[in-house]
């Protein structure tokens, strides 16, 4: 027994070794360092850098960190421009659920644009979702259907999830539990977008958490444990190797011991630089938003050592395993939050409704609406926002 618990403890002491970030340096760029990677920039606008995407690829997934105001203003922009330079008729998202698709059809296509309707797809959707940046998205999709004359061409807004029930995700009744997760959003997209997108001839835009959209790279679990769940972007690139295109929306990674700090809440556990703050740096000398290819060779091979993604990698992750393309809005210290829908719940039904799939315990705690978005608090995310994205420059 002395010998197994020798090894056990000597086996974990080197997987932390093995994980210890003082193996790998930031790397400062000298200027013509700069200079090299700045003349190999894509030289399109980001706007054009996603549209030629299209040119291969049947799906391409935007994927986006979470309340980032700037992610979603291009997102807006981006449909739009779709539309008009590629024919592209759907657009796809992970915040709306596929239970709702007839209202959201409805919403995008009436004659007057619906905010109440929209509201509560998103919030019967996932009742703490309430951020006016993710709900213009309807509105924008139906001004551009306004624009469109021909109800055969106008652009379809694809709900891509399932309802967010925390009574049943957090379930005490193991069976409810398991057989809820079991239907998680990455199982539900791939399917809808198989049959109502591929099997159809379409494409489509698809807006989503980057983890959802990774396609090659699988996030660890524990010790050299790997997540062989499969998420939805990893799913469809199997089925279809040449139709899907993975994009990032260059966001600060989680840091190399991410495990610790969920577990722990240890607050001096701080977000990271991604691939050593080289694409940071290249930020400030642009002072613009620009694109990589990942096929681009320059940037191919850049390797993040330190963030959760690395994890367990003695030599990193590669630019190239992590996506197929990314693209830079803004510096990380001027990303701000989205903001809070003020009319998220209005009346004692939509109340209820709420209440009623939240634990007892929970809903027995909230009484009245401002109970109800204190308890939600969407205010500590913009915060959470703020305090994520302010990294101190090693440059």
């Amino acid at each position: 027994m002395a010998f197994f618990f020798t090894a056990i403890i000597s086996l974990l002491l080197a997987y932390i070794l093995f994980n210890l970030n003082i193996f790998h340096t930031n790397l400062v760029l000298s200027k013509p360092e700069i200079n090299t990677y700045s003349s190999h920039i894509d030289t399109s606008s980001v706007l054009q850098f996603v549209a030629e995407k299209f040119d291969k690829h049947d799906v391409v997934f935007l994927g986006e960190f979470h309340k980032r105001k700037q992610d979603l203003v291009f997102f807006k922009t981006l449909i739009p421009y779709l539309c008009k330079t590629k024919g592209i008729k759907t657009i796809g998202w992970e915040f709306g659920a596929a239970n709702y698709q007839k209202d959201a059809d409805s919403i995008v296509t009436a004659a007057e644009f619906d905010r109440a309707k929209s509201i509560a797809i998103m919030r019967n959707s996932n009742y703490c979702w309430c951020y006016e940046d993710y709900l213009v998205i309807f509105k924008a999709i139906w001004q551009l259907n306004k624009t469109i004359p021909q109800d055969s061409d106008k652009v379809r807004f694809l709900q891509l999830n399932k309802p967010y029930v925390p009574k049943r995700w957090d379930s005490s009744t193991d069976t409810v539990r398991l057989n809820e997760r079991k239907t998680r959003f990455d199982n539900i997209l791939p399917d809808i977008v198989k049959r109502e997108v591929i099997q159809k001839n379409k494409k489509i835009l698809i807006y989503c958490g980057w983890e959802h959209s990774l396609t090659r790279l699988q996030t660890a679990k524990f010790l050299f444990l790997k997540d062989n769940e499969g998420r939805a972007g990893e799913r469809l690139l199997h089925e279809y190797p040449q139709k899907i295109c993975q994009l990032w929306l260059i966001a600060p990674f989680p840091p190399r011991w991410w495990f610790y700090k969920q577990i722990t809440n240890n607050k001096d556990i701080k977000f990271v630089y991604p691939f050593q703050g080289i694409i940071n740096q290249l930020y400030d000398r642009l002072k613009r938003p620009f694109a990589i290819d990942a096929d681009n060779p320059l940037f191919s091979g850049l390797r993040d050592y330190d963030s959760f993604y690395a994890f367990d990698k003695l030599n990193g992750i590669k630019f190239k395993d992590f996506c197929d393309g990314a693209i830079m809005l803004a510096p990380f210290d001027e990303i701000e939050p989205v903001d809070i829908i003020k009319d998220w719940v209005t009346t004692q039904k939509e109340l209820n409704e709420v209440k009623n799939i939240l634990p007892d315990k929970d809903a027995s705690e909230i009484n009245t609406i401002d109970g109800l978005m204190n308890f939600i608090n969407p205010a500590l995310d913009q915060n959470e926002i703020r305090e994520i994205h302010q990294l101190k420059k090693f440059w």
